[in-house]
């Protein structure tokens, strides 16, 4: 097992313009191909606006609320059938998956991680099981999944008290999977708000455009993994990815950078 840690007072690392362009290009990419996703969620939320208004429209009501229901009705036709037509445009491109490392993704990560920490006060931990083997990733797609998870738990952790702020990462094998895990100590979810973090626009945080955890759906199912979230209200919030164990494991050499 790695530990590793980046602590608020450690001297910050100056993040390139060239790495954060790279992971800005494939962020909006990753946005390009989850507007099917995005679409779908949000015909999700209108097919009951509709129904609902539909029932409505069936009871004895007066002629304003009538007038009213029928608009209501047609505004949300009209954007669902945009909504299908904007569905047409989007072609999603599977993602270029090719063998990896979980823990030298996460690792590699190491200049923002101590940047994040020094500004925002906050000591993030990364533990590290040795031996882990590769897997089909997108490299790209995985570190700004690790970025925003990161983003959400600084977030939270705002109203924490100075030196007592933590982000821990972790990666774990066993079973049929392997675990990539971003835990913290912040201010936690209610199980409405857990649920809801995943609709497009859903912001919990002030300032947060509500897309980020869009697109780590998108990203985790682009490598067929799934993901938990355990989070206990004032006290912290878990995401852990699963991704499918290989059927040819082929485990890194400790030794090899």
């Amino acid at each position: 097992m790695k530990t590793i840690e980046f602590n608020p007072d450690g001297k910050p690392t100056i993040i390139t313009p060239e790495v954060s362009s790279r992971d800005e290009a494939v962020r909006n990419e990753v946005l390009a191909e989850a507007l099917p996703l995005i679409i779908h969620k949000l015909k999700n939320k209108l097919t009951p606006v509709l129904g609902y208004t539909q029932i409505l429209q069936t009871r004895e009501l007066d002629e304003f609320t009538r007038e009213r229901l029928t608009r209501i009705e047609r505004n949300t036709t009209e954007l669902t059938e945009a909504l299908n037509l904007l569905k047409e445009y989007c072609r999603p491109v599977p993602a270029d998956l090719r063998p990896g490392y979980i823990n030298d993704v996460v690792e590699g990560l190491a200049p923002r991680w101590q940047a994040m920490a020094a500004a925002a006060g906050t000591r993030i931990s990364l533990e590290l099981e040795d031996g882990l083997p590769a897997l089909p990733l997108a490299a790209g797609r995985l570190r700004i999944l690790l970025l925003s998870l990161a983003e959400n738990s600084i977030s939270a952790l705002e109203s924490k008290a100075a030196g007592k702020k933590e982000i821990r990462i972790t990666t774990r094998g066993g079973g049929d999977a392997l675990a990539l895990a971003v835990r913290d100590n912040g201010c936690g979810m209610s199980e409405v708000e857990a649920a809801s973090a995943w609709t497009p626009f859903y912001a919990k945080f002030p300032g947060h455009a509500g897309l980020g955890l869009v697109l780590c759906e998108k990203i985790i199912s682009d490598h067929g993994a799934s993901i938990a979230v355990v989070s206990v209200p004032g006290e912290s919030s878990e995401f852990t990815i699963s991704f499918p164990r290989p059927a040819c494991p082929q485990a890194k050499q400790t030794n090899e950078r």
